[in-house]
């Protein structure tokens, strides 16, 4: 039984992961529940394809936004977009952003060219329990996301960051601090 769900955080892929499309990843939880288990959207793994790529093939629309479409996971699904609009949106995943599933909603998003934004298709989802085992296995590090996270320009960054980020809550915990000071000096 899930004693709080991880919706709203951030899955950091442990240096030891080694599976093709998780290695290095930051997955954001947008949903997880006892009994559907969690689906989630990788946040740093942009493809070669933007936009301009989808605007004739999708929206019957020509319009030049070279942004990139992101890979949200292996499991196939909708065209979503994480933005900060909220009369646009379909969910809330963390305070202040939103994800828009329908259609229409993400392809007015798209030809506006909002930012900030993250365009994903598809995304990754886990069984019932199966998320809980890769916790207990120190598969994922978790830490609660915000936009910053979301929307970081620097794909790489995104990973160090917040390993860096989580394995600092970690050490906290193991140590027994409770809060440390912004300036240590201070102390």
């Amino acid at each position: 039984m899930i004693h709080s769900s991880l919706k709203g955080r951030l899955l950091i892929a442990a240096p030891s992961v080694q599976a093709p499309l998780f290695t290095r990843s930051v997955v954001l939880m947008v949903e997880h529940t006892d009994d559907q288990g969690a689906k989630g959207i990788i946040l740093n793994l942009p493809t070669t394809a933007t936009m301009t790529d989808l605007a004739g093939k999708l929206f019957n629309e020509d319009f030049v936004w070279e942004k990139p479409l992101h890979l949200g996971g292996p499991v196939s699904g909708p065209l979503m977009v994480l933005h900060t609009e909220e009369q646009l949106a379909d969910l809330e995943v963390v305070s202040g952003v939103y994800m828009a599933l329908d259609a229409t909603k993400s392809q007015h998003l798209i030809s506006m060219e909002v930012e900030p934004s993250l365009v994903v298709a598809n995304f990754s989802c886990w069984a019932p329990g199966q998320l809980e085992e890769e916790l207990n296995n120190d598969v994922w590090l978790t830490i609660p996301a915000d936009s910053a996270h979301i929307f970081l320009s620097g794909y790489d960054d995104l990973w160090r960051t917040t390993i860096g980020e989580a394995r600092a809550d970690k050490l906290k915990d193991i140590v027994g601090l409770r809060e440390t000071p912004d300036d240590p000096s201070l102390n």
